[in-house]
């Protein structure tokens, strides 16, 4: 299998939480910095790159403890400016698929809600509620009550953006995942697959225009531009690697068949062995029977990784579990041709 160079995963670790590794995209800290550049003031920008981490960081720890208890479970999450990369593992039935996935929406849902109260009453709303328009002007009032004011503001756009963009119905957002799971349920799953990522390349591409045609003066037509680019790259990207565990699924086939034509090959009547020989098959025997439970073990481990692909996507499987595909591939390779050499 592949490797696949993917810039869009590059992160730095931060730690273990609840046994969840933890990481931040690297493009973080310049989200953070164009943040800086556009509102009113640094300090503004500081503060609402500080609403984004945290806000992402709750979206992302609500998917993996919904998946857990759910049946599921969560061992990675990557955070990035737009919520996060890596998904946790549901458990397969479709109740757990769509509770993990609308779990970070909801948590960014009543953020909302709570400052959406305060900003309300403050007469800020309509302006904070566009999320392509700039920046409102925030609250100047002196000292405290300015400050957690403009906090407030700042909050709730950051919340409702999130909300917003997770809830688009296109890879790798979480309105992707629950539209996928609805799909699943309705046709074939491969169907399914191909209309969902043929989709999201479609609506990746359609926002790349609609950014470039209306960006004007005061409206976040550049933000849109850059959305467009990350989910046609995303879901481009889904494909070609849906693609390759296709191709390790034909080489699992492959291999087994030519199993079956060598045993069929060398399938003779031998005279009965001695003493001796029967001892020797017996040992040859239990080494097979050993390589075979190991084969099974292994393939079965396989099997499991395919799923957990085609449910949730080659981006979903840690760096451990994409080694282990990348080695079942070339193994499987290797031996199907050993085998028709053998023939």
């Amino acid at each position: 299998m592949t490797r696949y160079f993917s810039p869009l995963s590059w992160s730095f670790p931060v730690g273990t939480w609840s046994g969840t590794r933890v990481a931040v995209s690297v493009y973080f800290p310049l989200a953070v910095l164009v943040l800086c550049l556009q509102m009113q003031t640094w300090w503004y920008g500081l503060l609402a790159g500080m609403f984004l981490l945290l806000s992402s960081l709750a979206h992302e720890i609500a998917h993996v403890w919904v998946a857990r208890a759910t049946g599921g479970w969560g061992d990675d999450i990557l955070v990035w400016p737009l919520g996060g990369l890596l998904h946790p593992q549901p458990a397969l039935d479709r109740r757990s698929r769509v509770m993990t996935a609308l779990a970070g929406p909801a948590v960014n849902g009543v953020l909302c809600l709570l400052a959406g109260i305060a900003v309300w009453r403050m007469g800020l709303l309509g302006e904070a509620i566009n999320p392509l328009k700039g920046w409102p002007i925030l609250p100047s009032g002196e000292g405290t009550l300015g400050l957690f004011q403009s906090a407030v503001v700042v909050l709730f756009i950051v919340n409702w953006v999130l909300l917003v963009i997770n809830l688009i119905p296109v890879h790798p957002f979480d309105g992707g995942r629950v539209l996928e799971c609805g799909l699943s349920g309705w046709l074939v799953e491969e169907t399914a697959n191909y209309l969902h990522m043929r989709l999201g390349a479609v609506v990746g591409v359609s926002l790349m225009i609609a950014g470039l045609l209306a960006d004007h003066p005061g409206w976040h037509g550049t933000w849109v531009v850059c959305l467009g680019a990350v989910v046609l790259v995303l879901n481009l990207q889904e494909v070609a690697q849906r693609s390759a565990v296709d191709d390790l699924e034909s080489a699992l086939l492959d291999y087994e068949l030519a199993l079956d034509d060598v045993d069929g090959e060398f399938d003779v009547d031998e005279p009965d062995p001695g003493l001796l020989e029967r001892w020797r098959q017996h040992r040859e025997e239990t080494r097979l029977l050993q390589e075979e439970k190991q084969q099974q073990e292994a393939e079965r481990r396989v099997d499991v990784l395919l799923k957990k692909v085609h449910h949730h996507g080659f981006e979903a499987l840690s760096e451990a579990e994409k080694r282990q595909l990348r080695q079942a591939s070339q193994r499987y390779r290797d031996q199907a041709a050993r085998s028709e050499e053998t023939i």
